[in-house]
């Protein structure tokens, strides 16, 4: 009996002991559990930083950021500059190309800092005008010049850009606008990187007057219609350029009617032209559906042209048989060698590999 009890005392101890022991072991598991966390929040923390003060966020721009050249007359040059800046404190090279500018330029009249008026300008492609004799300028903070400007105002320029404008002897008259890409990049010294650099880049526009009338005008001349599949058509507009100015054209509505006067379908807009005086471009919008039947339809159809638009209302035909679109034949160059030479050299391959299998 009294080794019994002395037994179950000395398994209760043992037993206190053990839990002892295990609640020990656990609070120091906590306490290094707690430790790493806290070393992993740290060492978050030193890379966010590290990687926040990695990243260089660099503003290029140009002074004015539009600049109204004024009127011009066909076979004359001019020249005409504009200034860099930036907030960079290290030196930057800028690449400089001309560039379309944008069509929302021809949503509003400007009649403030310089003069647009969308309807009396051009579209033609004045890429050919534009010369840039420094197209590449290495920006350096010690060279910064104070510029007093037209404005009254004053600007830090990093950089001088001079352009030149060769205005053609057939320069449509009426308004025109380009722009002035820049192109910044940190110029590579060798050494150590230096991070992640973001550039945000306002680039230049400019707008001229060519002196003589300008007038945005077209006409639609016809209509007719072909047969692409079972289930799609297309309807085409002749158009006309009747005015003095290059206009960018599309197929802006084209709505056809049964003989019963039923709206049957609503047209899809196919392309898009840029179409010079007295040019006649074709415009088209696809009819697709379970419903493209032959027949004769009523078709209300309108060109638009930015500035304006021209509207006709008449009868077009969707034949019943299939007609395939021209397609435009496919150059493959070849690097100036004829077809006859690479076949020889393509046979004399074969035979020495068939020479060194045997």
């Amino acid at each position: 009996m009294i080794k019994t009890i002395c037994c179950g005392l000395i398994f209760q101890r043992s037993g206190r002991d053990s839990d002892e022991k295990t609640k020990a072991i656990n609070r120091k598991m906590t306490r290094i559990d707690n430790m790493n966390k806290k070393s992993l929040s740290i060492l978050c923390v030193f890379c966010a930083l590290a990687l926040t003060s990695a990243v260089h966020s660099i503003s290029v721009g140009t002074a004015p950021g539009v600049l109204d050249v004024g009127e011009v007359k066909p076979g004359k040059d001019y020249t005409f500059t504009f200034y860099l800046t930036t907030n960079s404190k290290t030196d930057l090279l800028v690449s400089l190309a001309y560039i379309k500018i944008h069509a929302d330029i021809y949503d509003k009249e400007q009649r403030g800092r310089y003069t647009f008026i969308p309807s009396e300008a051009s579209q033609e492609d004045i890429a050919g005008w534009i010369e840039i004799p420094r197209s590449s300028l290495l920006l350096t903070p010690s060279n910064v010049k104070l510029i007093n400007m037209e404005n009254g105002g004053v600007v830090r320029a990093y950089g001088t850009v001079d352009v030149v404008l060769h205005i053609p002897q057939n320069a449509e008259p009426g308004y025109h606008a380009g722009a002035i890409n820049l192109s910044p990049q940190v110029p590579t010294t060798g050494g150590g990187g230096t991070g992640v650099v973001t550039f945000g880049v306002t680039r230049f526009v400019f707008v001229l007057r060519v002196a003589g009338n300008a007038v945005r005008k077209g006409d639609i001349m016809t209509l007719y219609g072909i047969r692409l599949g079972e289930n799609k058509a297309k309807v085409t507009a002749i158009f006309k350029n009747t005015g003095t100015c290059t206009l960018e054209a599309w197929v802006d509505s084209l709505r056809l009617f049964d003989k019963f006067g039923n709206l049957t379908a609503e047209l899809q807009t196919a392309n898009r032209e840029y179409v010079k005086p007295g040019q006649i471009a074709e415009l088209g919008a696809y009819w697709s559906g379970d419903n493209v039947k032959p027949g004769t339809y009523r078709a209300e159809a309108r060109v638009s042209y930015l500035t304006g638009y021209a509207t006709i209302d008449a009868r077009v035909e969707i034949p019943a048989t299939i007609k395939v679109e021209k397609m435009e034949a496919i150059q493959i160059e070849t690097g100036g060698i004829p077809w006859m030479t690479i076949l020889l050299i393509i046979i004399a391959l074969v035979l020495i590999w068939y020479y060194m299998r045997g």
